[in-house]
């Protein structure tokens, strides 16, 4: 059995999120921490999350799959094109450069269609987040080989599918469930059965945000569990993802909120909603939120 572990990225600045926060359906910490605000600060990123996976032990041997999302920065190309084919415990990195289309969900289906017929199982994940803790890969297989009908392992977890998505993509209540950022675990089979119905694994096909996550990281595992499969969490006190900036500051992750967390946060988005349908009690409620959050 051979696998991959794919790694999108792409050598643009990202948001600043100095902390990772609440989101989803069931809730948790989700909403990733992340400071890249240069095009270097991404290459930074990458080697530590190189050196992470050199330290891992994930239980079974497996290659690298990065893949650059050409925004023509010639230093970090240069980086890419310097690692790619350089080897690793277990295994070694691939490299691909490929048009910035399509963000992260993009990249995962060039990865899969370029290299779909040399490995059984693809594991994806972005740059801004580690999948290194040992035995991250046997784990996921285990999970796999355990569960009567597997189509996805969410590796960050399993969610309701918000209903602003729903016209774009034809759900409705039954069929409205998706996975954080795509990233987990499929087999090359399945995702075989989703190139045959789509033409790819699920993507936008341009370049406008919002549309890349409905069209991409909602889409695409949705568009497994629309053929009959199931999405799978780990055991709800198992951590394999970490956000790599939570990682590089060594801090504690944790996946799910306390009670008090969780109420507050629900509470949060009553009044939101309670008071959105006002422009200046909206202003009001948002200025409180500021004030609270210093």
């Amino acid at each position: 059995m051979k696998v991959a572990k794919v790694i999108a990225t792409c050598f643009l600045p990202k948001t600043y999120v100095p902390k990772t926060y609440l989101v989803g359906n069931p809730v948790g910490y989700f909403g990733h921490s992340q400071k890249c605000e240069t095009e270097f600060d991404v290459i930074n990123l990458l080697k530590f999350s190189i050196d992470e996976e050199k330290k891992s032990i994930p239980g079974i041997s497996r290659d690298i799959i990065i893949v650059n999302n050409n925004v023509n920065y010639e230093e970090g190309n240069e980086f890419i094109n310097n690692i790619s084919e350089t080897l690793i415990p277990g295994g070694e990195i691939r490299c691909i450069t490929r048009k910035n289309i399509g963000r992260s969900f993009g990249a995962f289906n060039e990865a899969f269609l370029k290299f779909r017929d040399e490995y059984d199982f693809f594991l994806f994940t972005e740059d801004d987040v580690i999948i290194s803790q040992d035995n991250y890969f046997k784990i996921g297989i285990d999970i796999w080989n355990n569960s009567p009908n597997p189509g996805f392992i969410a590796y960050i977890g399993t969610t309701k599918i918000g209903k602003w998505h729903w016209p774009q993509l034809g759900l409705n209540k039954n069929t409205a469930f998706s996975c954080h950022g795509a990233t987990g675990l499929s087999s090359t089979k399945i995702l075989n059965e989703v190139v045959k119905k789509h033409g790819c694994l699920p993507y936008y096909k341009g370049s406008e945000k919002e549309k890349d996550i409905t069209f991409g990281e909602v889409a695409f595992p949705n568009s497994i569990m629309q053929l009959g499969y199931d999405l799978i969490d780990l055991p709800k006190n198992m951590i394999l993802a970490v956000p790599a900036y939570d990682l590089k500051r060594s801090l504690i992750y944790k996946k799910w909120p306390s009670i008090s967390e969780k109420l507050f946060f629900l509470l949060k988005g009553y009044v939101y909603k309670l008071f959105s349908n006002n422009e200046t009690l909206l202003k009001i409620y948002l200025n409180i939120l500021k004030k609270i959050k210093k």
